[in-house]
């Protein structure tokens, strides 16, 4: 398990209320940070504030990433709770279909897929960036995944879930590249794990997930622009 001291870190967490997003919200108290936790469901967000425990604090903040005026909300609750911000992990994903084939997938799956998957992200980074250029040691962290790599997007199934890793893939290298000296941005693939997301046969846990998060977290501030499973960097 990789241990990391995260004292006094200032982190957005979105996709906080389930799966790895969970695993991270309990790793990140326990190392230390200050956390700010979003997602839809109040209730689970409740449940992970009641589970955290170590010198680190949660906070949970209901957010519907692809509303409107969610990442100026968000910002302006980061720019009133710490004037500044130091990690954004943005976690929060979904896959609406398990077709085998990209025209089997029922209309709309893509545009659905990409509004959370990348066009929030997008969307939250840009919001975000006064509190990160105010931040110490910025970073931002996006949760890709294996399907969304060159290789992984040459195989069957999953096509709206696939293209946009992919695509948050080129996002990641074009914010590392615009950010260069003042925020880095890297990406980390979770592996297959056993969520709602990922399904019963996965053979990964989210503790696992969590782990790969926390050593990407220790890199040097200098590391951008790469893509991070299991501690070690892999191609995108």
């Amino acid at each position: 398990m990789t241990e990391v001291d995260l004292t006094g870190r200032r982190v957005l967490l979105t996709g906080a209320s389930r799966g790895v997003g969970r695993a991270v919200a309990r790793r990140l108290v326990a190392a230390g940070a200050d956390v700010l936790g979003t997602a839809r469901d109040a209730a689970l967000l409740d449940e992970v504030a009641a589970e955290v425990s170590g010198p680190g604090t949660f906070v949970p903040v209901v957010a519907d990433l692809t509303a409107p005026g969610t990442p100026a909300r968000l910002a302006a609750e980061v720019a009133a709770r710490w004037g500044a911000l130091d990690v954004l992990f943005s976690n929060a994903g979904v896959m609406l279909s398990h077709a085998d084939r990209f025209e089997d997938e029922p209309a709309g799956t893509l545009e659905a897929t990409l509004e959370v998957n990348l066009l929030a992200p997008h969307r939250l980074v840009i919001a975000l960036l006064p509190a990160l250029r105010a931040g110490s040691e910025p970073r931002v962290v996006h949760v890709g995944s294996g399907a969304g790599t060159l290789l992984g997007a040459a195989e069957p199934g999953i096509a709206s879930y696939r293209v946009s890793k992919y695509a948050l893939n080129g996002l990641i290298l074009v914010q590392a590249a615009q950010l260069r000296g003042e925020v880095a941005v890297n990406g980390l693939d979770p592996g297959w794990v056993k969520t709602d997301l990922g399904g019963d046969q996965a053979p990964g846990t989210v503790e696992e997930s969590a782990d790969g998060a926390m050593a990407l977290l220790a890199e040097p501030a200098s590391v951008t622009g790469r893509f991070f499973k299991d501690g070690a960097e892999i191609p995108f």
